[in-house]
């Protein structure tokens, strides 16, 4: 039976800074938000948990709802018979 596994050691001592994009690279950090993107984030969040009286388990939910709405804005009911959206009104039909 071989030991070779045995007297395998990192030779780092666990202090590697090697990262899956390279040795010396830190990956970008894309979680980072403004102060002023955070604060409506947090407060169109607490909107969406206040419309379900709050009720706890669902947070990280009513946060990534938020984010989305942030960025893209509200979604829109929009008819299947109109599906772009569209206005139509007498002058454009």
């Amino acid at each position: 039976m071989s030991q070779a596994s045995d007297n395998c050691t990192d030779p780092s001592g666990g202090k590697s800074d090697a990262s899956p994009s390279g040795p010396g690279s830190k990956p970008k950090d894309y979680a980072v938000l403004s102060p002023e993107l955070h604060k409506r984030i947090a407060a169109r969040a607490y909107e969406l948990a206040s419309r379900r009286n709050l009720a706890p388990g669902r947070e990280l939910e009513d946060w990534l709802e938020a984010e989305r709405q942030i960025e893209f804005g509200t979604p829109r009911n929009t008819p299947p018979d109109n599906p772009s959206g569209a206005v139509k009104t007498n002058a454009n039909e």
